[in-house]
């Protein structure tokens, strides 16, 4: 690994971590469902220029490569764009309402327990364990 590969993957580890952290902890200090997208509009806007201005010379990975212009050529097509846009809408829509479930029931308990910003802890351990899987090694092919 080299020392720039290093420092892309800290940078990586820092921003993934944050990120979220930040998107998990921010219902207790956000109020009200539209200020709540707007802030993770906004969050996620961020995150995305740091992953562009961080990772300018990605990793070549002809795999990888392939999958990517075989999902392009399936964009090519109206129908087929619109059907794979709204089965990723649908499939990330549910796995965000479980997710938003699973916190609110795992904040309670802890809550309960007499912690006063659960989903801040919550985010703090979310985001270690996101961090983790930047600065995770790659297997070897």
């Amino acid at each position: 690994m080299t020392d720039e590969s290093l420092r892309t993957s800290i940078s990586m580890a820092a921003l993934a971590g944050g990120t979220v952290a930040v998107w998990t902890a921010l219902p207790e200090y956000v109020e009200g469902r539209w200020t709540r997208l707007a802030a993770r509009a906004a969050l996620l806007t961020v995150s995305s220029i740091g992953v562009a201005l961080i990772d300018d010379e990605p990793t070549p990975r002809p795999d990888r490569d392939e999958k990517m212009a075989s999902l392009s050529r399936a964009l090519e097509d109206p129908a087929q764009r619109a059907a794979i846009w709204m089965i990723g809408l649908v499939g990330l829509s549910a796995v965000s309402a479980v997710e938003h479930r699973m916190l609110d029931a795992a904040a309670a308990r802890i809550r309960a327990r007499g912690v006063r910003a659960p989903r801040t802890m919550l985010g703090l351990g979310l985001g270690a364990v996101a961090a983790g899987t930047q600065l995770a090694p790659t297997p070897k092919e």
